[in-house]
């Protein structure tokens, strides 16, 4: 069984066709979390989520580009982990994200703390979102560890799509969080990050997602992602860590289910 960690199939991009995706992961044993990015698209994540028996869940939150232009409203993110109990499995996506704009990052992380506070009042995961600025003058990274590192007790929590450096992904490692890496890893211009993969990020820490519909991994590449994708990026990792296709197939489902303290 395959566990995409991180996918938006609660996006526009899938709005004719999100039923058919979701059934066919159902029927090849992929499980995935849906992750929101406005309370719109969480309220949509949660929706998909009690559609299923098992196997899809979502994640609640505001991403960190939308920060200063909506409220993140406590109350209504409340609500939505206390009336889905068991479906709402996680906190974000939130972080930093110097990438699209470095004047609001007084705002972006304040929103990212009230989303820990969140995450562990209610026992959620974590869900970090960071990309660095154009120029590559500020690292997002840094900033994310220095919020974290206030807090006496952390969440479960996950970086996601993490392309930082080696000395990055180690703190991250060393307060306990899990890394996750999307089809970026499957490129072929990307050796810093399968270096990361194989040499510094260990198995038990190590989460494979899609972030459908974006960054389709090789060899769909500049076309639309979808949850299935996952498993190219399983392959990559086995391959860069040197072991069976089936148990990184294995060990990444356990991790997740870890994080989103899912019981299977």
């Amino acid at each position: 069984m395959l566990f995409d960690t991180h996918a938006h199939v609660n996006f526009k991009a899938f709005h004719e066709n999100w039923k058919a995706v979701l059934d066919n992961c159902q029927k090849n044993s992929i499980w995935l979390t849906n992750v929101g990015s406005q309370y719109e698209t969480s309220k949509k994540a949660v929706e998909l989520a009690e559609k299923y028996e098992k196997g899809v869940y979502a994640t609640i939150g505001i991403h960190p580009v939308h920060a200063h232009t909506v409220d993140f409203d406590a109350k209504k993110f409340t609500t939505l982990i206390r009336s889905n109990k068991g479906k709402v499995v996680g906190v974000g996506e939130t972080g930093i994200d110097f990438w699209h704009n470095t004047d609001h990052f007084d705002i972006q992380k304040e929103v990212f703390i009230k989303h820990i506070e969140l995450a562990v009042e209610y026992d959620q995961a974590l869900v970090i979102h960071g990309r660095n600025d154009k120029e590559g003058k500020i690292s997002c990274y840094d900033e994310i560890t220095k919020i974290l590192r206030r807090f006496q007790k952390l969440p479960r929590a996950v970086v996601h799509c993490f392309g930082g450096n080696s000395e990055e992904a180690k703190k991250f490692l060393d307060l306990g969080l899990f890394i996750g890496f999307t089809g970026i890893i499957t490129f072929k211009n990307a050796q810093y990050l399968q270096n990361i993969a194989q040499n510094i990020v260990p198995i038990d820490q190590l989460l494979i997602e899609t972030d459908s519909p974006y960054l389709s991994p090789h060899p769909f590449r500049g076309k639309e992602n979808k949850p299935q994708n996952v498993e190219f990026v399983c392959k990559k990792i086995a391959e860069l860590k040197e072991k069976d296709y089936n148990e990184v197939e294995l060990l990444t489902f356990q991790n997740a289910l870890k994080l989103y303290n899912i019981k299977n």
